[in-house]
């Protein structure tokens, strides 16, 4: 697909810019109401909380001052009548504040589960509502992939980053293990072995690696790959480097690429083919990604009800889009795209200015504000 604006220049990313347009607009329709109820709920839970925290700090200065002064009174009496009455009178206070503070102590214990509970939930439903936007819909992001078999299963984690945000997901990949060969085919490097009959002497060996079951694989999202795999008896590891397309290969503890004998047995095309398979795979091969957390500017985004202040930067990409798309359209308040598929069949698509305000307008002013901020006020 190559996408267009509708004066045919090519959009800064090759993407359905209307459908991911549409598809910000339907989540912040969703995520911004979720987060409302977690700033409400946060807020009665926290007063509930703090009157009952200043009810139990009462009871207990009560309690102390109340003993601090009939200990005070009674002190230097000789009679036993008033030191029976002293003792009395403290006992019956500690009694009765170790009652009411019990009482007070399982009630905030149970409200502060309680409200966790709640927040929790409201925590995993916005995560599980943004997880779309987040899959797809971020432009510009610096993505990291940290990729390797646990239990006999391939497992990932994608960190990535943008104007101040940093988001995690779990990956789960297109197959459960996987061989050199199924990444890129035949590869064979070079290693030394011993042979001869009588006398045991190194030659070099090219070990048919294709079968070898990857175990890691790593990309920093710019010039770092890094893949590690091995036979299935677990005697044959090898490693393979990649930084700015220099590479480091390793055999166990041998370095491969420091041997001038080994090196000039290895095929660095195949290397190469083969470290750009892996980041293909890394990248495209995503069977599920499910979005674990979100930072802004350190913090928790979604604890700390920040999930706007993200809309509203994901807000500004788009926004660049909007302007433009408007600016090169040829017709008034349509943002419009358009779209040649591989067969040659072109199409538009388009979405109103009046569109998207409307439905933005019913968040109230938080959708006033992204409404402005994608310049569809």
């Amino acid at each position: 697909m190559k996408y267009t604006f509708q004066d045919s220049t090519d959009l800064p990313l090759q993407r359905d810019f209307i459908q991911d347009l549409n598809e910000f607009i339907e989540i912040a329709k969703k995520v911004i109401p979720m987060e409302n109820s977690a700033i409400e709920l946060s807020e009665e839970e926290t007063g509930e909380i703090s009157s009952l925290e200043a009810r139990i700090e009462e009871i207990e200065s009560f309690s102390k001052d109340i003993q601090q002064y009939v200990d005070d009174r009674a002190k230097g009496a000789q009679d036993k009548e008033i030191l029976e009455c002293r003792n009395a009178i403290i006992d019956a206070c500690i009694e009765t504040s170790n009652h009411g503070l019990k009482e007070l102590t399982q009630k905030l214990e149970l409200i502060k589960r309680q409200s966790e509970s709640g927040i929790y939930k409201i925590e995993m439903d916005l995560l599980n509502n943004l997880n779309p936007l987040f899959e797809s819909g971020i432009y510009g992001a610096n993505k990291t992939y940290y990729v390797s078999t646990k239990e006999g299963t391939l497992k990932g984690i994608l960190k990535a980053s943008f104007s101040g945000v940093e988001y995690a997901s779990d990956l789960t990949y297109a197959h459960e293990t996987l061989s050199v060969r199924e990444v890129y085919g035949e590869l064979s490097l070079p290693t030394w072995t011993k042979a001869g009959i009588f006398s045991k002497e190194n030659k070099v060996k090219m070990i048919d690696v294709s079968e070898h079951i990857i175990t890691s694989m790593n990309y920093d999202g710019n010039k770092h790959i890094d893949v590690s795999f091995e036979n299935k008896k677990g005697d044959h590891k090898f490693k393979v480097v990649s930084d700015n397309d220099t590479y480091q290969i390793y055999h166990g503890e041998l370095d491969i690429t420091s041997d001038e004998t080994l090196l000039r047995s290895l095929r660095v095309d195949n290397v190469s083919g083969f470290v750009e398979d892996v980041r293909k795979y890394m990248e495209m091969f995503i069977k599920h990604q499910k979005l674990t957390h979100i930072m802004l500017d350190g913090k928790d985004a979604v604890r700390n009800n920040e999930v706007f202040d993200c809309l509203k930067l994901i807000a500004e990409q788009y926004g660049d889009i909007v302007r433009e798309s408007l600016d090169k359209g040829y017709v008034k308040n349509e943002i419009t795209i358009k779209i040649e598929a591989t067969d040659g069949t072109r199409t538009e698509k388009y979405i109103t200015k009046e569109e998207a305000f409307d439905q933005l307008a019913e968040l109230g002013s938080e959708g006033l504000e992204l409404a402005s901020i994608l310049g569809v006020d």
